[in-house]
């Protein structure tokens, strides 16, 4: 199977991408196939100390910017519940960016846009035994929509919609459980 473009993303060339990453020392920055990022996620959330925090930035409407919502001091069972809950829809969407991380650590996996990824880790070894297991390669420059894109044929993101639900109501959902704002001081 090739690569697996997300719902909300649109880039030329996708054809000729593959999932790759490369180290630079604690740091692992990649692409990742659709179908290999709720993988990735879930290795990670096993890979990492407890307390685990799930990240999630969503796009403003009015601007530019992001609002960033963090759900801190979670179990892995917490971590998990949230991959298999709303993973389908936080993969698919394409404004959105997301992640888990320790609080005891400062391990953390983050899915930027146009499918790129970056980890922030010290078992470097470990993550990138996770990875190969994916079938994700080690290459000197992992590949990137951003070299496919031309004013003829520019990519895009888009918000997508996953069984009446859309990114935007997982802060809300989660609030109780203890999801909040960030906010900058």
């Amino acid at each position: 199977m090739g690569f697996l473009i997300c719902q909300g993303v649109n880039s030329p060339d996708a054809d000729k991408l593959s999932s790759g990453y490369k180290t630079e020392g604690s740091s692992i920055n990649g692409i990742i196939s659709a179908d290999l990022m709720g993988k990735l996620a879930e290795g990670f959330i096993d890979l990492v100390d407890d307390p685990v925090f799930f990240l999630l930035e969503l796009a403003r409407e009015d601007s530019d910017g992001y609002d960033i919502y963090y759900l801190d001091n979670c179990t892995k069972q917490v971590a998990h519940a949230i991959m298999e809950r709303y993973g389908e829809l936080l993969i698919q969407d394409g404004l959105s960016r997301f992640g888990f991380g320790s609080n005891s650590s400062e391990e953390e996996l983050y899915f930027m846009d146009y499918q790129e990824f970056m980890i922030y880790t010290q078992k470097t070894k470990a993550a990138e035994k996770l990875l190969g297991g994916l079938g994700i390669q080690k290459t000197a420059k992992p590949d990137s929509m951003w070299e496919h894109f031309s004013e003829d044929a520019p990519g895009s993101l888009s918000s997508v919609e996953v069984e009446g639900e859309t990114v935007y109501d997982i802060p809300e959902a989660l609030e109780e459980a203890g999801m909040y704002r960030y906010e900058e001081e």
